[in-house]
């Protein structure tokens, strides 16, 4: 298993050097994984996009609604 498997079908933010040398940070839909690249669903771009792997220079899962509110309901019970 190749290590961006891990992510497929979850929202992940990355940090995306193009081929021109600029950076962006993106909320990306991980749809499949091949060796040298990543092939997702740009948030920010509404359309589907192919990362070259090693342009990726950050990767954070988003946590999803569900875990967010009840991680916010748990803090809110201790205050």
């Amino acid at each position: 298993m190749l290590p961006w498997q891990k992510y497929t079908g979850r929202i992940v933010e990355i940090i995306y050097g193009d081929r021109s040398g600029q950076f962006s940070k993106r909320k990306i839909v991980i749809r499949s994984v091949q060796p040298a690249f990543i092939r997702a669903y740009c948030m920010e771009r509404g359309a589907v996009r192919c990362f070259a792997i090693d342009r990726i220079l950050a990767v954070q899962p988003v946590p999803s609604a569900k875990r967010a509110s009840s991680a916010s309901a748990r803090q809110r019970e201790l205050a």
